[in-house]
């Protein structure tokens, strides 16, 4: 098989999707500095750390075009082959 027949493809978060994403990581978030890190210690800041990230990747796929793929993936095209 050649390398031009494939076709990247990438699966991304709706716009939607995003926003909801991008709320509950902010709450997540607020959480985790107000209560989780002063009680529940490492726990807390792991928790915190993580509400972050999924906050920041929410964000970049609700406010840019392209937005981060949650998965990457060739494709054969299947017309160019039966010809």
């Amino acid at each position: 098989m050649k390398e031009e027949d494939n076709e990247k493809n990438s699966v991304k978060p709706s716009k939607p999707v995003s926003f909801i994403g991008f709320i509950a990581g902010i709450s997540l978030s607020i959480f985790g500095f107000f209560y989780a890190i002063p009680n529940l210690e490492i726990f807390g800041i792991v928790w915190t750390i993580l509400a972050v990230l999924m906050t920041l990747f929410y964000a970049i796929n609700l406010f840019t075009k392209k937005g981060l793929s949650l998965y990457k993936f060739e494709s054969e095209d299947t017309d160019k082959k039966s010809k």
